[in-house]
């Protein structure tokens, strides 16, 4: 045991108490902070339950495994991103405000970015709320990419582009190409499709 630590005074650190209805949420809380820390490799239930003061019996209440709480915990970050995106779409230009907000979104809450947008993704269809909550954000992508008349999505190869180097930007995360992205601020005229 480390020097300067006994059991004694393990035993006796104050733990915060939970209700049984927040005990999720706390639990999901700690998950995020792991993968804040160290990524989505590193979360496990029982260290999430121990962050919270409480036993793994108590959070396997609620979560049947591991997996059970990244699904949970990827639903919350897409409801969170969705929310995030609605906000943009809401401007002067509604793809390039949904743009930078899944670009901010993912340069902030980078261990869950890298959660929803990993190997996660393709087993969503096992769990119903991340499967709903993933499809909002792909509903609402969709939605405001096909809504604008001088951009068809489908047949925009140059947009479809555009589109895919904000994704590529928002997955490396790199603060050096958000501030440019802010500096610059893409102009909002898309390229026509030339069919």
């Amino acid at each position: 045991m480390p020097s300067g630590l006994n059991m004694k005074s393990l035993m006796d650190t104050p733990r915060p108490p939970h209700h049984r209805s927040n005990l999720p949420n706390a639990v999901r809380a700690a998950a995020r902070a792991i993968l804040d820390e160290a990524g989505p490799d590193a979360v496990r239930l029982r260290e999430a339950a121990r962050r919270v003061g409480v036993s793994a019996t108590a959070a396997y209440r609620h979560f049947a495994n591991k997996e059970a709480l990244l699904a949970s915990v990827a639903a919350e970050g897409f409801r969170e991103l969705a929310a995030a995106m609605e906000r943009g779409a809401a401007g002067s230009d509604p793809l390039g405000g949904v743009g930078l907000a899944y670009f901010d979104f993912a340069l902030q809450k980078r261990g869950l970015f890298r959660l929803m947008f990993g190997p996660i993704l393709v087993e969503r269809a096992k769990c119903p709320e991340l499967n709903e909550a993933a499809g909002a954000v792909f509903g609402l992508l969709q939605r405001v990419a096909v809504s604008d008349d001088d951009w068809p999505c489908e047949d925009d190869v140059a947009g479809m582009a555009a589109w895919g180097l904000v994704m590529a930007c928002s997955a490396a995360s790199s603060p050096d190409v958000h501030k440019e992205v802010q500096r610059t601020r893409f102009s909002s005229k898309r390229p026509h499709s030339h069919k």
